[in-house]
């Protein structure tokens, strides 16, 4: 599969519902991702990023989180290492062939101390495990928000490459844009 299939990312934002713990009947308002959006990766032997990040923020009118979902283009990946790039998207490691995106699906969103958290699911290589992920949230301007993350993975819990073919250990930092649908 070449490129970003978006009738997938249709046919997976219509089918998931969205978690909401809003107890009065509040008007949602519906953030999209912009193309400004990107997620790094870190680790101590290699980083880069997805350059392709698609996705929803739902807020309610008191600006509280109700829902947050993404997808993640593997195709878009693009690592500091001259020629790693072509080798983790082999069958080796991410197999975007057969696994073009990660996903995280989220649930349960809420404040927990000064960040907000939110609990899903997250899939890739085909293996979907549960993840919180603490994030916080600022408005832009009227109409645009930026979501902050920074969170550690474990490859070897996805089958994403050999336990020690580079570190088990990856942070995630997500600088994610949206503006209002």
């Amino acid at each position: 599969m070449k490129g970003f299939n978006i009738s997938f990312l249709s046919l997976v934002f219509s089918f998931f519902s969205w978690s909401q713990d809003v107890s009065s009947t509040s008007n949602i308002k519906h953030f999209g991702f912009t193309k400004a959006s990107s997620v790094l990766l870190e680790s101590t032997d290699f980083s880069g990023s997805f350059k392709t990040v698609q996705g929803r923020v739902s807020l309610d009118d008191s600006l509280r989180i109700t829902g947050f979902d993404m997808v993640i283009d593997v195709n878009s990946l693009a690592l500091s290492m001259e020629g790693m790039t072509k080798h983790a998207k082999s069958s080796d490691f991410f197999d975007v062939v057969n696994f073009p995106t990660i996903t995280f699906f989220g649930g349960t969103v809420y404040a927990a101390d000064s960040l907000w958290k939110v609990d899903g699911k997250m899939k890739a290589k085909g293996v979907e495990l549960d993840k919180t992920i603490p994030f916080i949230c600022h408005l832009v301007k009227k109409g645009e928000i930026k979501i902050e993350a920074k969170f550690t993975i474990k490859r070897s819990e996805f089958g994403i490459g050999e336990p020690d073919a580079v570190s088990d250990e990856v942070v995630i930092h997500t600088t994610l844009f949206a503006k209002e649908k």
